[in-house]
């Protein structure tokens, strides 16, 4: 099996080449195609019933914005700015408080600033989404005064979206954090794996026809110096005996310790020479 060699985009940072990846290929049907669908639902939510929309000007405006979202997985991202990437939620959060403002702060559509702050907890760096939750609160912010809450209520909002914008912030950034950690040792782990496969095989090749060739000629050699009797022949061959069975141990612990085994050497293999007659 090989190791992994890209993680889960979400958890990638963006850098360099890798610039706007959130709105391009590969995954990125999966990734967006939620996120569109209840930015697309609260957007028409706010026609039903008809006439519930307070103002056109501003709805038109929202609808507008959302289109500009839609278009940036058009946009060429490798030749724009890393920090460009973040403009999009940015984007998407103006055009929801546009629509609160068009639909009316009782018209329940301010839960939708949760989408782009989703958004960019998944697939964004920290200090983008930490932008994403300033520009959250600020829309909570704007939004009540514009419609004239009591001071009570914008304390009340901001307050509480802060709290909730930075603990979905650091709760899914530290989630991303021990995924890309567990990926990165699994990837370890795997590759490891793979190199005692391979040392295995080698092994197992080294055994089955190099060892086993060495040893079988170190049989012959030592078979042909009882054959010759004493002199300097014959310890020329012993010595040939020696070299091989050397060769054999070098081979061995060059690739592993496979054991011992009852041929490992060749002189122990013989342990009486042959005679002659």
């Amino acid at each position: 099996m090989e190791a992994p060699t890209v993680a889960w985009p979400a958890l990638a940072e963006t850098d360099g080449d890798h610039v706007g990846w959130q709105f391009r290929q590969p995954g990125l049907k999966s990734r967006a195609l939620p996120f569109a669908l209840v930015a697309l639902v609260a957007t028409v939510s706010v026609l039903v019933p008809l006439g519930h929309v307070q103002s056109w000007p501003e709805y038109a405006v929202s609808v507008a914005l959302l289109l500009a979202c839609a278009g940036a997985f058009f946009l060429p991202w490798q030749r724009l700015p890393a920090w460009t990437t973040v403009l999009v939620p940015l984007l998407y959060t103006l055009s929801v408080l546009e629509l609160i403002l068009a639909s009316g702060v009782a018209s329940g559509v301010g839960l939708v600033l949760l989408v782009p702050l989703i958004w960019s907890v998944l697939f964004h760096r920290r200090w983008e989404s930490a932008c994403v939750v300033v520009a959250v609160v600020a829309v909570q912010a704007v939004s009540s005064v514009i419609q004239d809450a009591p001071d009570a209520v914008i304390v009340r909002r901001v307050v509480l979206w802060s709290v909730l914008g930075a603990l979905i912030a650091v709760a899914a950034h530290g989630l991303r954090d021990r995924i890309r950690g567990s990926l990165t040792a699994n990837a370890a782990l795997q590759a490891e794996v793979s190199l005692t496969r391979e040392r295995d095989r080698i092994a197992a090749d080294l055994r089955d026809s190099v060892v086993r060739k060495i040893f079988n000629a170190g049989l012959d050699l030592h078979g042909a110096a009882a054959m010759i009797g004493e002199g300097p022949a014959r310890a020329r061959l012993m010595h040939g005996v020696t070299e091989l069975d050397e060769a054999i141990r070098a081979l061995r612990e060059s690739v592993f310790d496979l054991g011992d085994e009852p041929d490992a050497s060749i002189g122990a293999s013989a342990h009486t020479e042959p005679h002659d007659g």
